[in-house]
């Protein structure tokens, strides 16, 4: 029998604290796991540009316990090339996953159709389909392209969706959408590496993203050409020269005209957490 679920106001409650507090970790994490534990279906929303980055093996291993269907949805899909997807080694061990784009619809209806599949194969009157993923993988905004409306709210911001949320998909079937969750490893990680991962792909939030002009030379580094491209800028892959240039012509400067390092690249993540570069 499947425990009841409650989602009344003094339940989700307790949950509702501030995201940036030291506790937020912990809840997060224990609600991506309820979420589970209600679900009968679980979507695992990746950033195509990142599928192997932004997979969490910790969750995926809590919906292969609990013997629940697991689906991967590969979401952003309007961000890459979608024939070189035909190389990427890492579809292997994605089966079933479904392309998806929040923004040109890319895969709308092959999703429906695989949750009104596996839905119907649920013994209870309605079936429970729970997301799961890293921040700022999409989750509710492929809610709202599901449900035909702005059912939830979005944001580019990590750790914007704090509590669970309950969304009526069509009269059998119920979505349950959890804040994004990073694996424990990688959350207190002060590698540069995890930390620019996390900050490339928008799982940490930008205030928190110490040494921001490093992480902008790791991506430049990782993708020669595309900053200079998009920018329309000369640096020759240089990012204390991008950041410089940047820094002039967005006037972010301090006292006497110097460019103000910090603020000009966390600028740039920004842009770069957006979506606005298209990887190559």
């Amino acid at each position: 029998m499947r425990a009841k679920y409650i989602f009344s106001s003094k339940f989700t409650q307790k949950f509702r604290k501030p995201p940036y507090t030291n506790q937020h970790k912990v809840k997060f994490q224990k609600l991506a796991k309820e979420v589970i534990s209600q679900s009968d279906i679980v979507l695992e929303i990746l950033d195509s540009r990142f599928i192997d980055k932004t997979r969490n093996r910790e969750l995926e291993q809590e919906v292969k316990s609990s013997g629940k269907k697991l689906i991967f949805i590969l979401n952003k899909a309007d961000l890459i090339d979608i024939n070189d997807l035909k190389f990427n080694k890492d579809l292997n061990e994605l089966k079933p996953y479904v392309l998806f784009s929040s923004k040109n619809k890319i895969g709308r209806k092959r999703l429906r159709e695989i949750i009104n599949i596996e839905a119907s194969r649920i013994k209870f009157p309605k079936a429970r389909v729970g997301l799961i993923g890293y921040p700022n993988t999409g989750k509710s905004s492929i809610i709202n392209v599901l449900s035909g409306g702005k059912k939830t709210r979005t944001s580019s911001q990590a750790g914007f969706t704090t509590s669970i949320q309950k969304i009526r998909f069509n009269n059998k079937v119920i979505i349950l959408d959890s804040p994004g969750v990073i694996p424990n490893r990688e959350e207190t990680s002060i590698d540069a590496e995890d930390v620019k991962e996390q900050s490339e792909m928008g799982a940490k939030n930008l205030e928190k993203v110490k040494n921001p002009d490093i992480v902008v030379h790791m991506l430049m580094r990782e993708n020669p050409g595309v900053f200079d491209n998009f920018y329309k800028t000369e640096s020759d892959g240089d990012s204390e020269i991008l950041i410089e240039n940047l820094g002039k012509k967005w006037k972010i400067l301090k006292k006497r005209g110097i460019v103000d390092t910090d603020k000009t690249a966390r600028k740039i993540l920004k842009d770069w957490q957006s979506g606005k570069f298209r990887k190559t």
